[in-house]
């Protein structure tokens, strides 16, 4: 059987339209279903560059080559083979996962067996997932806690993505991308008389745009999340870890 394709860094995931969950899709299936393959696929896609950041930080000369094996490899096997019951989050699931193959590479580097057993893509050091980047210095977070703040970033760079799709849907792409700095925090408090003016709207129906697309923002953000958790009543509590590794504590 022909191995599966690598997963690629794809662009911003869509909002989740499943009747379970994707994490939840791998966890409830039994073998290596296609429904599981296809839901853990679109999780790797999604959350590529946080486990390239992460192999950075570690030390690794090549962490995207590294990076595209491990992917390959996990679905390659049983996408339960390493899942257990506790592993109610994606997040840990897929970092324990990737701490166990890089020691086994390390180990088959030791031994003169570089690549073990997973197959070797040999990528140029900038792809179209990015330019390659340089190791971070010492200076910065530990590996694990700049996972979870990458892993954060990514997340709510996929919610925001998403809210462009469906206001570019509804007619309203050039009014998200004029009212987006208030929903990433890029933009002061006095700048929306400016921004009012430019889209011809009373200050009032500026400030309840702005409100709606916080509102609507914040619930895409809990569906990513959940699509990520095995329990959706954990997603509160996930929100909470997550923005807490956004502010580095």
């Amino acid at each position: 059987m022909p191995a599966p394709p690598l997963p690629t860094p794809a662009g911003p995931a869509r909002p989740a339209a499943f009747l379970t969950t994707r994490w939840t899709r791998v966890l409830a299936a039994q073998g290596p279903s296609t429904a599981a393959r296809e839901a853990l696929a679109e999780l790797c896609a999604a959350y590529y560059e946080p486990v390239v950041r992460f192999l950075e930080r570690s030390g690794t000369a090549d962490p995207r080559d590294l990076a595209h094996a491990f992917f390959a490899s996990l679905l390659e096997g049983d996408p339960l083979a390493h899942a257990r019951p506790g592993h109610g989050r994606f997040r840990s699931y897929l970092l324990g996962a990737l701490r166990h193959f890089a020691a086994n590479q390390r180990a088959a580097a030791r031994s003169g067996r570089r690549g073990g057993n997973a197959p070797h893509v040999s990528l140029d050091a900038g792809t179209a997932a990015g330019p390659a980047r340089q190791v971070a210095d010492a200076c910065e977070l530990p590996p694990d806690a700049a996972f979870d703040r990458d892993w954060a970033l990514a997340l709510i760079g996929h919610a925001l993505a998403a809210l462009r799709r469906e206001s570019e849907a509804a007619g309203r792409g050039e009014r998200f991308e004029q009212l987006k700095p208030w929903l990433t925090g890029d933009a002061d408090h006095g700048a929306q008389a400016d921004c009012a003016r430019t889209l011809g709207l009373e200050m009032n129906t500026l400030k309840s745009e702005v409100h709606r697309l916080r509102l609507r923002f914040r619930q895409l953000v809990k569906e990513e999340v959940r699509s990520t958790l095995g329990d959706p009543a954990a997603t509160g509590e996930e929100m909470a870890a997550l923005f807490a590794a956004l502010r580095g504590g």
